[in-house]
């Protein structure tokens, strides 16, 4: 149970851009176990690093929006 949380934080961390070096010293493990992991949870990484664009670049379009709306009024 407590490795399936390290690694849902792992997967976070990766996905963020975070280097093996820093997520090793957050979570305490190993930089090997962590490589080891990368090649388990590659697909679970891309897919929230994808999420998490998607999420930025509708943030953007939003507020792109609104600045044209302000400007149209």
């Amino acid at each position: 149970m407590k490795e399936i949380k390290i690694k849902e934080q792992f997967i976070k961390l990766r996905a963020d851009g975070y280097s093996f070096d820093t997520i090793a010293k957050k979570l305490k493990t190993s930089k090997p176990t962590l490589i080891k992991w990368q090649r388990e949870l590659d697909i679970e990484i891309n897919n929230l690093k994808y999420f998490n664009l998607q999420n930025l670049m509708e943030s953007y379009c939003l507020l792109k929006s609104h600045r044209i709306d302000s400007i149209c009024k």
